[in-house]
């Protein structure tokens, strides 16, 4: 699990310059420095840079997404789904705040949620459905693993 989680991070921040940015260039440069910052393992320089870009622009998706991305690298998940569902409400055509919201939901044990994030995802953007049903096709491994132990 811990290498689909990691592999869909390093997916969902990788997607932080081809997003479509609507701010203004002061919002942007600070994402693209958070970008980098994350790059070098400096999360937290990343982070305080992502949270400078929402006070820029507090309406920003992305900057919520991102902010969500490097909490993830940094295990403090429920903050993160914090930050993903901001993002969500923001922009609910946000496919990968949806793809960080799964992966904290299931660094939290909480499946049910994750898949229907993951299902979400999949449905925003159909061309990460091999990624997504790798992830999914685990979950249910997983949860199929679970319902035999307990008989």
């Amino acid at each position: 699990m811990l290498r689909y989680s990691r592999y869909l991070v390093v997916a969902l921040l990788g997607c932080s310059l081809s997003f479509s940015i609507t701010a203004n260039s002061e919002q942007q440069t600070l994402i693209e420095q958070a970008f980098h910052q994350t790059e070098a393992g400096d999360l937290k320089a990343a982070q305080s840079l992502l949270e400078e870009a929402i006070k820029e622009a507090p309406s920003s998706s992305l900057a919520y997404t991102r902010l969500g991305g490097v909490q993830l690298l940094q295990q403090s998940y429920s903050s993160g789904i914090e930050n993903f569902q901001q993002a969500i409400m923001l922009d609910q055509s946000n496919s990968e705040a949806f793809i960080g919201l799964a992966v904290a939901y299931l660094h939290l044990g909480r499946y049910q949620l994750a898949r229907e994030a993951l299902k979400q995802a999949q449905q925003l953007d159909p061309s990460k459905k091999q990624e997504i049903d790798k992830v999914v096709t685990w979950l249910n491994q997983r949860s199929s693993n679970n319902s035999n132990s307990m008989h």
